[in-house]
């Protein structure tokens, strides 16, 4: 599904007499906000190492890393950054070996021991949507969500209106109350939402994005 689709069942739930809207804003935000309430979207992808380098780029939209393991080789243990700092102290020269810990900060993972060689460090994690896209990773059942948190962003935004609006496109509104459409759709959002964290729960099922190698 595209934002194209999103946007003309958008026109049918509306209905004549409505302005056309860009909604590119308003489905990025409700797209991320999905993804932020459960690990709805998986994925999976392989840092090959460097000799002698411990900082690499964490994978792109992270949210949270379920494990990290050498390609045939041990789960690496997770660390806080002061703690991989804290292996520096009195070492003259980095202590270089296979990985075993891993720490992350500013959108950096930090291996340690640092590699003395390549090695390939499988990552399984959960992601963001990202903003920029084509086609939309969230399958059909998370439609009627993205819908209705459209709508409900529209009603809070391009749609509102009041008595006292200035707006020159209020007429199309016909009258209609702002506040209370946007309540309506944000109430059926919520619920939506509820239902696919429901279901994700019993069945433990994600969408899987599988992306190139780091």
């Amino acid at each position: 599904m595209t934002e194209n689709d999103v946007l003309k069942i958008i026109m049918q739930r509306l209905g004549p007499g409505w302005p056309l809207p860009k909604i590119t804003e308003e489905l990025q935000g409700v797209l991320l906000d999905i993804s932020s309430r459960a690990d709805f979207l998986t994925a999976k992808n392989t840092i090959s190492t460097v000799d002698a380098q411990s900082e690499y780029n964490q994978p792109e939209n992270l949210k949270n890393i379920y494990e990290l393991a050498i390609e045939g080789g041990a789960v690496l243990d997770k660390k806080t950054y002061r703690q991989f700092l804290n292996h520096w102290k009195g070492l003259i020269s980095p202590t270089k070996g296979t990985p075993t810990e891993y720490a992350m900060r500013h959108k950096n993972l930090y291996l340690w021991p640092i590699p003395d060689g390549i090695y390939q460090v499988k990552a399984d994690y959960s992601i963001y949507h990202p903003t920029v896209f084509t086609d939309i990773f969230f399958g059909s059942e998370f439609y009627e969500a993205i819908y209705e948190g459209v709508l409900a962003a529209l009603m809070r935004g391009q749609f509102w209106t009041k008595s006292d609006s200035s707006q020159t496109n209020k007429n199309f509104f016909r009258n209609v109350n702002g506040q209370a459409e946007a309540e309506k759709h944000s109430d059926a959002y919520e619920a939506e939402i509820a239902k696919l964290i429901a279901n994700l729960d019993v069945e433990t099922e994600t969408t899987f994005v599988e992306y190139r190698d780091i």
